[in-house]
């Protein structure tokens, strides 16, 4: 088993309850099994509502099967966008 430990950040920490938690994934889990966990845990990362992130680059920066290691530190948060409109 792998553990892998997912930080939530922002007010995204507030909506899950917790700061962090502790994902278990069999030996040779990979992006697109964490991806599933995370979706599982009711993180919407499909809309860009919220992004994660592996070892500081974007999940979907990584190889889908990409095999994941105990080391590895993922990082979720709220997509915040912003800008300058013109009126």
């Amino acid at each position: 088993m792998i553990e892998i430990i997912v930080k939530f950040l922002g007010g995204l920490r507030q909506e899950v309850g917790m700061e962090r938690t502790t994902l278990w994934l069999p030996d040779g889990a990979t992006i697109t099994d964490l991806e599933n966990r995370l979706s599982a845990l009711g993180l919407d990362l499909d809309s860009n509502k919220n992004i994660a992130v592996l070892n500081q680059r974007g999940l979907s920066q990584w190889p889908p099967d990409r095999l994941l290691d105990s080391d590895d530190e993922v990082i979720v948060f709220p997509n915040i966008s912003g800008g300058i409109s013109n009126p």
